[in-house]
């Protein structure tokens, strides 16, 4: 006896938005959430770009200058960086610039 094929009582789309949206929850990187749930890599690829991809706003660097010695500046000594909502890094004083570049790039490719 042959299974009857029948249409998904949800659009790809649908099903594609919800999928993306229990990865993002997951905190998987993609190729693990992709392995663990036997999706194709390929539509994975292909929706979340059509759904998300173009359309979420990378984190960007915003250069700040803190007044020294102004009353409730932070201390030059300690700086606390906020990378999207996953990630804190804290600085040092005397920290090297361009390690803190390779950082925040790597944490920026991360940021779902």
């Amino acid at each position: 006896m042959e299974a009857e094929i029948t249409e998904p009582e949800e659009s790809k789309e649908a099903y594609w938005r919800r999928t993306l949206q229990q990865w993002r929850d997951s905190g998987l990187k993609a190729c693990d959430f992709q392995r663990r749930n036997n999706l194709n890599k390929h539509a994975f690829i292909y929706w979340k770009l059509k759904l998300i991809g173009r359309t979420e706003k990378r984190p960007t660097l915003v250069g700040v200058k803190m007044p020294t010695g102004a009353r409730g500046a932070a201390s030059p000594s300690r700086i606390r960086l906020r990378v999207g909502e996953q990630f804190t890094v804290e600085l040092t004083e005397g920290f090297d610039a361009q390690t803190l570049r390779q950082v925040l790039a790597v944490l920026q490719e991360s940021v779902p």
